[in-house]
């Protein structure tokens, strides 16, 4: 960088959920170390993160509103200007109804921060629909980071494409932006046409399906850059719990058993299925794949650490890390934990899973390379989305074994069947030995490093007025 160049300003927008602001964080770290300034926008329960990182936080402002993040759903001025009277409310107060208003309602004063801040380029989570428009606006690219194996893991329906509270917002910031958010994009969709960094390796990548996906997303660039981890940066165990409101695991008593040759298994069914949304409820069509349309968080969270209990409860042989989530009757109905048993709300997934001879897991993303770049073989309980297709990739690669239907492959029988094979101490362990090949593989991808090299690579260098700045 010469002297009177402009450090690159990279700005990073994304949801406040664990799983997509976990892979960010070490390239944002990334980032800052080869010399860039990197502004965060996302909701202040991520601020800590964020700033350890080394980005300066923004929250979304939104005008009369304290809100910081982005919208769960319709607000009240969103129905009244687009919801016909009448409209059961089943049908708009959902997450994907409020993306594309969202981007209507934000992009006002998004636009006068990011003026402010005159960014390089927009880093950001595609389920989002206005940082492209913002990219547009300001004539810099923007690039998607999708934090699962590729776009054919959603393949969205096109009715969510057609109700008025979809069209409505499209017109107006076509109108206003001259920038079609639908053009080239769904809900829960907005890839990027400059480049898409997908988390994955080639092997696992699942591209645009055929048919609607390809029709929309064929000329999209996505390119795979493995995992994204770094243990050295501070990270969420679990954005629905506040930190240091649990007690923390003791990772002594973790090396300790494992210097008496006791194994060490991880259990966790990730942050979704546990959080409030989904702990009392069905999942309904989100589980229609599976086998659980009629099953809710709890109900799939219990029946795991029921048959985990039962399963290994008083084998001394094996130390059990179990990560409960943040819900207060969790344990309500269930035995009591066996004494090899270490129970916790939520771990430091990193450092447990270095630790660990073999994972039970629902096999989100994060936790599916998370594992597999360190070798770990999964017992995976898949629940929906990317889900199933992750476990069927694993159980392909040969890295673990699937429970695809969980509520009825899963058992005591089943499961002790299934870690007997995954935790064999021989040489002749297979699924051992395949995870170690998919860890070689993802290290070969480049990672983090990749990432910012990518992201690098879009910068329009912007040099110094006589002025400064």
């Amino acid at each position: 960088m010469s002297p009177m160049s402009v450090p690159p300003h990279v700005v990073f927008m994304n949801v406040a959920a664990t799983g997509h602001m976990n892979p960010t964080l070490p390239l944002v770290a990334q980032l800052r170390a080869r010399g860039c300034k990197v502004s965060y926008f996302v909701e202040d329960t991520m601020r800590g993160v964020v700033e350890a990182a080394g980005a300066e936080w923004h929250p979304f402002r939104y005008a009369n509103s304290g809100l910081t993040g982005t919208l769960k759903c319709l607000d009240e001025r969103g129905i009244e200007k687009y919801v016909p009277d009448g409209t059961p409310k089943e049908e708009y107060l959902h997450f994907t109804s409020s993306m594309v208003y969202n981007a209507e309602v934000l992009l006002p004063t998004l636009l006068e921060d990011l003026e402010a801040i005159r960014p390089a380029v927009i880093v950001y989570e595609p389920f989002l629909a206005f940082p492209q428009v913002a990219a547009h606006v300001l004539g810099i690219p923007a690039v998607g980071l999708m934090t699962m194996t590729g776009p054919g893991v959603l393949q969205n329906s096109d009715d969510l494409m057609s109700p008025p509270w979809v069209q409505g917002p499209r017109k107006e910031i076509l109108d206003t932006y001259g920038f079609d958010v639908l053009k080239n994009g769904m809900p829960m969709e907005f890839y990027s046409t400059t480049l898409n960094l997908v988390t994955t390796i080639s092997e696992l990548y699942i591209p645009p399906a055929p048919g609607r996906q390809q029709e929309k997303f064929g000329n999209c660039p996505f390119q795979c850059i493995g995992v994204m981890a770094d243990p050295e940066v501070k990270r969420i165990a679990n954005a629905h719990i506040k930190e240091g409101s649990v007690q923390e695991l003791a990772m002594a008593e973790v090396e300790e058993a494992r210097s008496l040759g006791r194994q060490v298994l991880y259990v966790s069914m990730g942050t979704v299925a546990t959080s409030d949304y989904f702990w009392n409820s069905p999942f309904g069509a989100f589980g229609a794949d599976n086998g659980l349309e009629h099953c809710t968080g709890k109900q799939l969270t219990q029946h795991v650490f029921r048959s985990c209990f039962e399963a290994l409860g008083g084998d001394d042989g094996v130390l059990v890390i179990v990560s409960l989530g943040p819900q207060e009757d969790v344990l309500d109905g269930l035995p009591a934990a066996p004494e090899n048993f270490l129970l916790r709300k939520a771990v430091p997934q990193l450092e447990v899973l270095l630790r660990c001879s073999a994972f039970v897991t629902h096999c989100g993303a994060n936790s599916m390379h998370e594992a597999l770049s360190l070798g770990v073989p999964m017992a995976v309980v898949p629940i929906f989305g990317d889900q199933p297709l992750n476990g069927d990739s694993v159980a392909a690669s040969g890295a673990g074994l699937c429970f695809r239907n969980p509520l009825d492959t899963l058992s005591v029988a089943s499961l002790r069947s299934a870690l007997q094979q995954i935790m064999d101490p021989s040489e002749t362990n297979s699924f051992r030995a395949s995870a170690k090949m998919m860890s070689e593989k993802l290290t070969a991808t480049g990672g983090v490093k990749a990432a910012a090299e990518a992201v690098l690579a879009q910068l329009r260098p912007r040099k110094a007025t006589a002025g400064g700045a």
